[in-house]
């Protein structure tokens, strides 16, 4: 579903975030680590394509990201908040959809549960913690259904107690044929592939 072929990032005349190739299917789990300055976030940017500074080609079900500019098929989630903070959780969970189906609800009130957000459906999400906030944009871009939700140091936003919960949230997207790629400094449990960077090159374990 995603192919990625003789991609990198530069830097000051110098080339970083080698991928040869890189292969991801419908549904796959993929967690990339490696160190902060590493070109992650950049990564994932070009994926999302609002970052243009790169080389290669990247192709979303074998047609290239301009083909999906005015159809947004990803979803980044990073260390930015993008909630109306006034707002109540339900509200910012749906704010996308253009109308809430009976399955959407049942749904999205399942996932809630699992977040243990199910009693705060309608509270303010400026009265929340941080990781509750996580909680809702992932919810919230779970139900959309996309091609691909991409998330930046993921371990930033969830212990190991919530990481479990945040990744079988996942899996309703995932069921459907969504792909999951995850950045970390760390290598993260539970996913089906895992790329570390490494002297400047993606590398497959």
């Amino acid at each position: 579903m995603l192919k990625i072929e003789g991609f990198s990032l530069s830097r000051e005349n110098e080339k970083f975030m080698l991928i040869n190739e890189l292969l991801i299917g419908s549904g796959m789990r993929v967690n990339i680590f490696g160190n902060n300055d590493t070109g992650k976030s950049l990564f994932l940017r070009s994926l999302h394509g609002d970052y243009h500074d790169f080389g290669g080609q990247i192709l979303i079900k074998d047609k290239p990201l301009l083909f999906y500019k005015k159809k947004k098929r990803t979803i980044l989630l990073d260390n930015t908040s993008h909630l109306l903070i006034n707002e109540s959780v339900w509200k910012n969970i749906i704010i996308p959809l253009p109308k809430v189906t009976a399955r959407q609800k049942q749904k999205i009130l399942e996932l809630c549960t699992i977040s243990q957000l199910g009693d705060k459906i309608g509270s303010k999400v400026k009265t929340l913690s941080f990781s509750s906030k996580k909680f809702i944009e992932l919810i919230r871009a779970v139900i959309q259904l996309p091609q691909i939700i991409l998330i930046d140091d993921l371990e930033n936003y969830f212990d190991d107690k919530n990481m479990i919960k945040a990744l079988e949230i996942c899996t309703f997207a995932l069921n459907s044929g969504t792909s999951l790629i995850a950045t970390s400094k760390r290598k993260l449990d539970n996913f089906d592939i895992h790329y570390r960077i490494q002297n400047n090159k993606v590398v497959k374990l």
